[in-house]
């Protein structure tokens, strides 16, 4: 799946979650932090709650690769050190501004979520009586 970035019309619009734009959340909020190679991003999962077998490896680097097409991080081949040589990963302003947008998004999506759990949890509780 390529994701289009075009900041007049965001990915995360509609209700609900869609995985992809979690994962391209977390992702870009660890590189905020400092640049990571892929193997690295997938173990912060478990940072944020998301068990990081939940995202296959090979998933992972899909997805990285689907984010530098869309211009939201960048790489570059690092070869110092012992091992073999690593791609890291580094968020764009793009990225940042996709990671505000999705922030947004979420918080409205949450807000509507709680409501209809609660409004489902009253149901139930009236139907129980």
């Amino acid at each position: 799946m390529r994701v289009k970035f075009n900041k007049n019309k965001r990915l995360c619009t509609k209700f609900g979650f869609k995985m992809n734009n979690i994962i391209y959340a977390v992702f870009l909020a660890s590189l905020i932090e400092k640049p990571l190679y892929g193997y690295l991003l997938v173990e912060k999962l478990e940072e944020f709650g998301i068990k990081s077998d939940f995202v296959p490896y090979g998933s992972a680097y899909r997805i990285l690769r689907d984010m530098e097409f869309s211009g939201l991080v960048s790489s570059e081949w690092q070869t110092e050190g012992t091992g073999p040589a690593k791609r890291v990963y580094k968020i764009t302003d793009k990225g940042t501004e996709f990671l505000r947008n999705w922030l947004v998004d979420a918080k409205k999506n949450l807000e509507t979520l709680e409501k209809i759990l609660k409004r489902i949890g009253g149901v139930l509780n009236e139907q129980d009586k």
